[in-house]
């Protein structure tokens, strides 16, 4: 398909009525800005796009991206192709990279009838193409200020870490000074009652990590921890499979956040959420840590109540309707 063609699709695939509306602003389903401004621009655009396409690239994305709205934003399906035609304009047309179909973490939240939506990742400073929203710009803005504030009050480490922590793909980051940190038994308790079933069966919880007295010393060898966290969107909050993708991707994130922190040389410990995913079976008790450079403890092992490290962060704990939210921290000297 002559790159022509799609174009002359998307364009034909509005009705006119739906191009004045595009023009006010005032659509009857939510439609993003960023993607309105796009589709008015191609509307009206004498560029001519040259060269070709496989067609079965165009169908693949589409039907990748309209499984994952039918999924993600199933209650405004009438809005699904304004953003499937700004994928496919943005990726074949305007050849803006996307990222890998596994590494996208999408968000849609409506204000005001205004969908914002995207992936809270970043590749090389470029933004991909399911992230087409000013509201993304403003997130990326609004971390590059925090990490200057962060430069300014705490120095050039914390500084860094916090860069690092975004570009691993957490959305969130606070100081914390380990001297303020509160320990408590009874949150090692709640491990012991073994709810999640990890209880004595991995390196990563208690009590391989040790008691909470141990932990605490652990700690006290550095000076900060910097709280980080990431919010998911479900479909259905009790869906346990749901949940565990989830996990895992927080997981994927932290590995990637270590594998940055290691490359800069920086002496520190790294605590994520519930257990570890990185076999299969584990081989506690009977057999060390087959990776354990890779081994992150939980934070509940160490005796932190969550709730109480979000708000001295100042981090959300909750972060809206039908999400889910997992915390990790970075301890480390400044």
């Amino acid at each position: 398909m002559e790159k022509t063609e799609l174009l002359k699709r998307i364009k034909d695939s509005y009705t006119e009525e739906e191009w004045d509306r595009l023009e006010s602003g005032e659509q009857e389903v939510p439609v993003n800005e960023s993607n309105r401004k796009l589709l008015l621009a191609l509307r009206e655009t004498r560029t001519r796009f040259r060269g070709s396409i496989e067609d079965a690239d165009a169908e693949k994305l589409t039907a990748e991206v309209k499984a994952f709205l039918d999924e993600t934003w199933a209650d405004e399906p009438l809005a699904h192709k304004y953003v499937i035609d700004s994928c496919l304009a943005q990726t074949f047309l305007l050849e803006k990279p996307m990222h890998p179909w596994d590494s996208v973490r999408y968000f849609s939240v409506v204000n005001d009838g205004v969908a914002d939506y995207y992936c809270p990742h970043k590749t090389d400073s470029v933004i991909c193409g399911f992230c087409r929203s000013k509201f993304c710009d403003e997130l990326y803005s609004s971390w590059d200020k925090k990490v200057k504030e962060t430069r300014a009050e705490f120095g050039d480490t914390s500084a860094d870490i916090q860069r690092m922590i975004f570009e691993s793909g957490f959305m969130a980051s606070g100081m914390i000074d380990t001297k303020d940190l509160a320990y408590h038994d009874e949150v090692r308790a709640e491990c012991a009652k073994n709810r999640c079933g990890a209880y004595g069966k991995t390196w990563a919880c208690p009590p391989a990590v040790g008691t909470v007295a141990e932990c605490k010393e652990r700690v006290s060898a550095y000076s900060r921890m910097q709280l980080f966290s990431k919010a998911y969107v479900m479909l259905d909050t009790m869906d346990m499979a749901e949940t565990l993708d989830n996990m895992a991707n927080f997981k994927k994130c932290s590995r990637e956040l270590d594998k940055k922190l290691k490359e800069r040389k920086i002496s520190f410990i790294l605590l994520s959420n519930e257990s570890c995913d990185r076999c299969k079976k584990c081989t506690y008790p009977d057999k060390p840590c087959r990776f354990p450079d890779e081994l992150h403890h939980s934070l509940e092992s160490y005796g932190y109540n969550v709730l109480e490290l979000s708000r001295k962060a100042g981090l959300k704990y909750i972060n809206g309707q039908k999400t889910v939210t997992f915390f990790g921290a970075v301890i480390y000297d400044e």
